[in-house]
């Protein structure tokens, strides 16, 4: 049995999340997407061999490596995808700037749903392209697709590129084969490229399933850009990889030439290493992991029910978005981090429209879980 309650400790002066804030010695960071669990003893040991080897050169992934990849997309996601096709980047959001770069034109529109992780948006500016927001919408507790106001937007700016985020971040919703239908038909329909961030795929709850959007049909596959990696799965990010799937020649050619132009592409030898012990023999120990996470969720949802913050309805991802709007303050994460010592990430990160929210992360031994509920519920102000 797998324990994910050990406190690891993190106080280094390089650990962002865990970062110092003056006056505070009692800091609980929620907010930062990793976790504080140790990763998989085997990626541990990988990683070991590697650095006790002494040399630390130019690396390039084998086929060792597109085995490991392409056997996890097949076992846990039904994705078959010739390794031929994948581009090894240093991250995730990189591959999403990279496709935006290579794939439109300056001043074209790009469209995405909000609220959504703060540097997709930021990524599509940055390239000098037109941000078209499209707002998911709360029913009750659950956020949706608005399909008309989707099409509606591509049509009157003339969208050349939709970014997707499956599962979503921060809103937790996996989406359906019907939902990502629906997209893939208002994509192919008003000749709009995809590009969908995969990068918590392996997130998923109980009951619920992860289908690469790419996956559903040959068409769809023909104008997908996949960015995926095992570094948020196996928390492994400061190791920085990611595996891009285009199975297009053309947009592929295209990407990967941008990345060489612009210097950020390939793998350092040690997310080689990660990424192939994780998909290798990291299974056993993410299905455990994902039992944990998910009561980690069905405690807060427990503990903050009847109170002023509506814990959003998850369905993957150890994100928790939280509407705390009814809570009397100007700035919710700084009034938690003011009152109960606990930093959680700003809403406006994520949505202008979304300054009454937080997002909470519950990847942490459930002790501190606890921990952080009993700060909150000792507010009178949440009551």
């Amino acid at each position: 049995m797998i324990s994910f309650d050990e406190i690891v400790s993190r106080n280094t002066p390089e650990d962002i999340k865990y970062g110092k804030i003056e006056g505070i010695d009692d800091l609980i960071p929620m907010w930062v997407a990793d976790m504080d669990f140790k990763s998989p003893k085997e990626v541990i040991d990988s990683l070991v061999s590697v650095a006790n080897n002494g040399v630390f050169g130019y690396s390039e992934a084998d086929s060792s490596y597109d085995k490991a990849v392409t056997d996890w997309f097949m076992k846990r996601y039904g994705w078959n995808v010739d390794p031929d096709t994948i581009l090894k980047l240093p991250g995730v959001v990189l591959g999403v700037s990279l496709a935006i770069r290579a794939l439109t034109e300056v001043n074209d529109s790009i469209l995405i749903f909000e609220p959504l992780y703060g540097p997709i948006g930021r990524s599509v500016r940055g390239n000098g392209r037109n941000l078209v927001i499209s707002d998911l919408v709360r029913n009750g507790s659950r956020y949706e697709i608005d399909f008309d106001d989707m099409e509606r937007k591509i049509i009157e700016n003339n969208v050349k590129m939709f970014v997707l985020c499956n599962p979503h971040n921060p809103v937790g919703r996996v989406w359906t084969r019907e939902e990502l239908l629906k997209i893939g038909d208002i994509c192919l329909k008003n000749n709009v490229l995809i590009v969908s961030d995969e990068i918590h795929a392996d997130f998923i709850y109980s009951g619920k399933k992860h289908i690469p959007i790419a996956s559903l049909s040959d068409e769809l596959n023909k104008i997908t850009v996949t960015c995926t990696s095992a570094t948020k799965t196996f928390n492994i990010a400061g190791i920085q990889a990611s595996n891009v799937v285009i199975s297009d020649a053309g947009m592929r050619r295209a990407v990967d030439k941008c990345s060489v132009v612009t210097g950020a592409y390939g793998l350092n030898i040690m997310g080689i290493a990660a990424t192939r012990a994780a998909y290798n023999y990291g299974e056993e120990w993410l299905d455990e992991l994902n039992k944990y996470i998910e009561s980690n969720y069905e405690l807060v949802k427990s503990r903050l029910a009847g109170t002023k913050l509506k814990v959003t309805d998850e369905e993957g991802t150890y994100l928790i978005w939280i509407d705390a709007s009814e809570v009397e303050c100007e700035d919710p994460a700084k009034f938690f981090l003011d009152k109960a010592h606990i930093r959680f990430s700003e809403g406006v990160f994520f949505s202008k429209k979304a300054k009454g929210f937080i997002r909470m992360n519950i990847a942490c031994p459930r002790s501190v879980v606890n921990e952080a509920l009993d700060r909150m519920l000792k507010l009178p102000e949440i009551r």
